[in-house]
């Protein structure tokens, strides 16, 4: 098997109902432009109030 790096891009990451995808695929939007969570509310498993500490993160206010 030959892998070759490529530029990573945006789009749909998938969570699979699975609150570690959600906080994952979080993580690497921070890096990666365009990456769209299907469902950052699973988060609410672990962290209830993850998506309003998310937002306050990104802006800035956290």
């Amino acid at each position: 098997m030959i892998i070759k790096p490529a530029k990573l891009h945006g789009g749909l990451w998938r969570t699979y109902e699975d609150h570690r995808m959600a906080t994952a695929g979080a993580i690497i939007g921070l890096r990666v432009p365009g990456i769209e969570i299907e469902n950052i509310t699973v988060t609410s498993k672990t962290i209830p109030e993850f998506v309003t500490l998310w937002e306050s993160m990104l802006k800035g206010k956290a």
